[in-house]
């Protein structure tokens, strides 16, 4: 095999043995402290604190080490009109929606999950993988 084939195949393993490392990372237990920390982010009004917790949250979804999260989807419970919310990590915005708004995608794709009440939030990641998180912190593989 020349020098270029072995680099090349170096390089796609490299890539594979990444995603595999990043998945494996994705399926472990989400802290209590984190699942807190989002909880909070619907009922903190000083936006000093709020940025606080939204970078607090960055941070361990980075040291996590489970590819670039995007952000995270969840029930909301602010009371009527807002029945979910989004959270992208990557421009710090907080967006709530009642039951007629439009959701951007591609947030819009986990709503229904969110709507079933049976996760804490759904977490979504710029390769495109969407994974659920139980109250507990256990990660659903779809």
């Amino acid at each position: 095999m020349t020098q270029q084939g072995l680099s090349q195949q170096h390089s796609v393993g490299s890539v594979s043995g990444l995603a595999v490392h990043q998945r494996i990372n994705r399926q472990k237990r989400r802290s209590m402290e984190l699942l807190n920390a989002v909880r909070q982010l619907d009922v903190v009004a000083d936006p000093s604190a709020y940025q606080q917790i939204m970078n607090w949250i960055r941070a361990d979804y980075e040291a996590r080490q489970g590819g670039t999260i995007m952000g995270l989807f969840a029930q909301c419970f602010l009371g009527a009109p807002y029945v979910d919310h989004r959270l992208d990590l990557m421009g710090s915005i907080c967006e709530h929606f009642s039951r007629g708004d439009s959701v951007p995608m591609p947030y819009a794709q986990a709503r229904g999950l969110a709507q079933s009440g049976a996760y804490a939030h759904i977490e979504l990641y710029t390769d495109g993988a969407m994974v659920p998180i139980l109250p507990d912190g256990t990660a659903v593989e779809l």
